[in-house]
């Protein structure tokens, strides 16, 4: 029983010595390895706001994609509302039309207001088409803008001057909007206006900022 005692108090400073010595050995590695990492930042340049780069060169600035970055491309991507005083009677929603008696996907912003109101051209672009219906007393202007953007200015008088091809700016009057008629005629006279995106619908409001009223 005697052996079995002292036993007991041997196993532990065992036990004791290989804590100790594993603590030790940690201690070391972290110190190697920060004194490692110490000497690597020392040997770079870490200075970035200088515009070098490691090895003495000049380091490249980031691409904006634009050929000219002073120049002011506001007008041609910026877009405006394509009438002054903006009174929004349907948006681009599942909605009711009154004259037809259905319901559908209004793709379009529809701008209320007085026949002979001044429609704008929101962004920079080209006449691509003015299509007349006679009978309806309207016309349907579109323009093409950069980027793959195209406007479509529906239930509208288009000025004299304007012709296919003609290029407009941003804020030019385009025409006016006529006596409401067409197919949605019961809504009062007003100014539908769409945008497409590489030809595909989409909503007005992507490119517009309208504040509700």
């Amino acid at each position: 029983m005697k052996d079995n005692a002292n036993s007991k108090p041997t196993r532990k400073k065992k036990l004791l010595f290989w804590l100790i010595l594993a603590a030790c050995l940690l201690i070391v590695a972290a110190i190697t390895v920060g004194v490692i990492f110490a000497v690597n930042g020392n040997g770079r340049n870490m200075t970035l706001d200088s515009g070098t780069v490691e090895g003495g060169g000049q380091q490249e600035p980031p691409d904006s994609g634009d050929d000219d970055p002073g120049a002011d491309t506001s007008s041609q991507y910026e877009f405006i509302s394509p009438v002054k005083d903006v009174n929004v009677i349907c948006a681009h929603v599942f909605a009711h039309n009154k004259t037809l008696d259905k319901y559908y996907l209004h793709q379009a912003i529809d701008f209320g207001a007085p026949a002979g109101t001044e429609v704008l051209a929101a962004v920079d672009g080209k006449v691509l088409s003015i299509e007349k219906d006679d009978k309806l007393v309207y016309a349907t202007v579109t323009i093409e803008h950069a980027g793959g953007v195209t406007t479509v200015y529906k239930f509208i008088e288009p000025a004299e001057s304007l012709v296919a091809g003609a290029a407009v700016t941003r804020g030019q009057v385009i025409g006016a909007i006529a006596a409401a008629t067409g197919i949605e005629n019961a809504d009062g006279d007003h100014l539908h206006f769409e945008v497409f995106k590489d030809g595909v619908n989409v909503d007005p409001e992507d490119y517009l900022e309208i504040d509700p009223k």
